[in-house]
């Protein structure tokens, strides 16, 4: 186990080169005002290697993991680390850089919120910073930045819920039915029936099993990488496949879910509970590929946050 902080408990120590950041004596010096909120553009091991460098120019006092949001302080709280690009914000904050790049929401895990979080509270509390989002800003909200990091796919809101104290675990929960615009993809393989009362909506597809890769697809914009619930919606007719293959595209790839879509209709079904990364694309798809005769029903799906 490698050196803890004697700033914040549950942070390893890895202290930046001295080239890097302004030796200071804060509070004495400058009041602490402010949290600054980056993005790293960049790994987590990669971050702590450059401010190592001496010649990065450039610091934080805190960088967060993407994967589990493990913690590495790198610059004491009492001294000045660079990395808001403006003096004056320099010498009143404390900067935290999280793994990941702007424009890709499946950096920002939900353990990561969670992590900084529990450290921004550590910090407004022993530094008296008010909890606000004037108080926690983003780098690009610095006078004078030219960076735009947090981005807009960083979740303030929920970020400052966690901050207070003041949230649960969101509850988010969304339908795509075959007919939802934009959300739901099929060949002209697929029928369209309204055969059975069972159904979700106004009608559903239909398609012959065959040994190809012709799956129906329903497109869904997941907001956090996170734990979600998968559900199906089929109606259940005798005729129709006892082992149709639904795909659930998670974090840690393809899983497939087989289904006997001669019984259990006309409600919801569970799939399981999987690790969805956040992104509008496509999370759930139903294969026509089945060992088994009778049509394979594309209808509807739900998935909610757990």
């Amino acid at each position: 186990m490698g050196i803890q902080s004697t700033d914040y408990g549950p942070a390893a120590w890895v202290p930046a080169n001295s080239s890097n950041y302004t030796a200071s004596s804060r509070e004495s010096s400058y009041p602490i005002n402010y949290i600054v909120i980056h993005t790293m553009q960049g790994s987590y091991a990669g971050s702590i290697s450059w401010f190592q460098n001496a010649a990065a120019g450039t610091s934080a006092h805190y960088l967060l993991r993407s994967s589990d949001g493990a913690v590495t302080q790198m610059v004491r709280d009492k001294d000045v680390a660079w990395h808001a690009g403006n003096w004056t914000y320099n010498t009143q904050s404390i900067g935290l850089e999280h793994e990941g790049y702007v424009d890709n929401a499946s950096w920002y895990t939900d353990a990561m919120y969670r992590s900084s979080a529990a450290l921004v509270r550590h910090l407004c509390d022993k530094y008296g910073i008010p909890k606000t989002r004037n108080n926690i800003i983003g780098h690009n909200q610095v006078p004078g930045a030219t960076h735009t990091d947090p981005g807009p796919n960083w979740n303030w809101t929920y970020y400052m819920q966690l901050v207070t104290g003041t949230t649960t675990p969101p509850s988010w929960s969304t339908i795509v039915d075959n007919t939802t615009a934009g959300r739901f993809t099929a060949s002209a393989n697929w029928g369209t029936s309204s055969y059975s009362s069972q159904r979700y909506g106004a009608d559903y597809r239909y398609a012959d099993p065959v040994a190809a890769s012709d799956a129906a697809w329903y497109k869904v914009n997941i907001p956090a990488t996170a734990t979600y619930r998968v559900e199906a919606w089929y109606p259940a007719v005798a005729g129709y496949n006892t082992t149709t293959p639904y795909i659930v595209v998670t974090s840690n790839g393809n899983q497939t879910v087989t289904v006997n879509q001669t019984a259990n209709g006309g409600g919801w079904r569970s799939l399981g509970t999987f690790t969805l990364t956040a992104g509008d694309t496509n999370k759930v798809g139903i294969s026509r590929w089945s060992g088994s005769t009778g049509y394979v029903i594309a209808d509807a799906i739900r998935i909610t946050r757990v």
